[in-house]
């Protein structure tokens, strides 16, 4: 019987993911600089889904948007369109959401510059 190497790991951390989740931030928030937007198809609870996607120049982990953190890029650079997003930075914070009925983990938009 082999022993679990880090058993102290979260079980979000034990399935790599091509994008950020809330636990990888330890509870800190990360300012990171918005290299592109991008649509593309995701894996969801409801299938497969187009959806906007934002690349950092810090990591190759990507987000994926929804509509509480996009307009909270939007108001706090007053640019309404993704295309002019890239170049600024954003600061995302983990936090606990109401999601589906439950509490869960999540990351919102804290600032933008």
């Amino acid at each position: 019987m082999k022993t679990v190497e880090n058993p102290d790991m979260h079980v979000d951390l034990m399935f790599p993911s091509d994008y950020i989740k809330a636990v990888e931030f330890k509870g800190k928030e990360v300012t990171l600089t918005i290299t592109k937007v991008v649509r593309d198809e995701v894996m969801t609870t409801k299938g497969k889904m187009d959806k906007y996607i934002l690349h950092f120049k810090e990591t190759e982990k990507m987000f994926i948007l929804n509509k509480t953190n996009s307009k909270a890029i939007a108001k706090f650079l007053n640019e309404p369109k993704a295309i002019n997003w890239p170049g600024h930075t954003v600061t995302l914070k983990p936090m606990e959401c109401e999601a589906f009925g439950e509490i869960v983990e999540c990351i919102r938009v804290k600032g933008a510059k």
